[in-house]
């Protein structure tokens, strides 16, 4: 995995009467799914609205764990958690994921065209296909974006195809602090949270 700086400034994050700080960093890498794996994503029914990820329900796999622990590998294979979820969607609007208030949340890419994966507050984008793995605070803005598009437009996504996600989770123990970057609370640092309002098209907080 190859840790990239998040060149913004520093968030907190709140959920319930928890605060910590935003992760600093954003991780990606890549392994290629198998294919029982992407069967698995193409046969999902669920039609994507555009613009909005969907769930297609959590499972286990001890296979899929462990894949995945080794393309992870260290500190975050040890802090993997045991479920995945599917995500499907055609394109995302901008949106922070806050109610994952106390992990790290990945997606581990299974099926679907190429796309980036943007945050716009730390203007970087991951170039994602197939077997594509990225690892973000979920409090941090995001969205799905054909490749190269600098805004949340719908009519771009009508008629294309889903994209398939296995989503992850890992605690937020002290290595993984240390690798995001998760330390003590910078003064003066804006909160945001559940009820932060984030621009749909552009990804700024409001």
């Amino acid at each position: 995995m190859r840790f990239i700086d998040v060149d913004a400034p520093p968030l907190l994050a709140r959920s319930e009467a928890a605060l910590r700080p935003v992760a600093c960093r954003v991780a990606e890498g890549a392994r290629r799914p198998d294919a029982d794996l992407v069967a698995r994503a193409r046969s999902i029914e669920i039609e994507a609205p555009i613009g909005r990820v969907v769930s297609a329900g959590s499972w286990f796999d001890p296979t899929t764990h462990q894949c995945l622990s080794t393309a992870l590998d260290g500190p975050l294979a040890d802090a993997l958690r045991a479920s995945f979820e599917w995500h499907v969607c055609r394109g995302a609007f901008f949106h922070n994921d806050a109610h994952y208030a106390n992990v790290m949340f990945g997606v581990w890419y299974i099926d679907g065209p190429t796309v980036d994966i943007v945050f716009p507050r730390a203007r970087l984008r991951v170039p994602s296909r197939p077997g594509t793995l990225v690892v973000f605070d979920p409090f941090e803005v995001h969205g799905v974006l054909r490749t190269g598009a600098a805004e949340y437009i719908a009519d771009d996504y009508s008629g294309s195809e889903r994209s398939i996600f296995a989503g992850f989770e890992l605690e937020i123990d002290s290595a993984v602090r240390a690798c995001f970057g998760i330390e003590s609370p910078a003064a003066n640092a804006r909160v945001i949270s559940t009820v932060s309002r984030v621009s749909a098209v552009t990804g700024a907080l409001e």
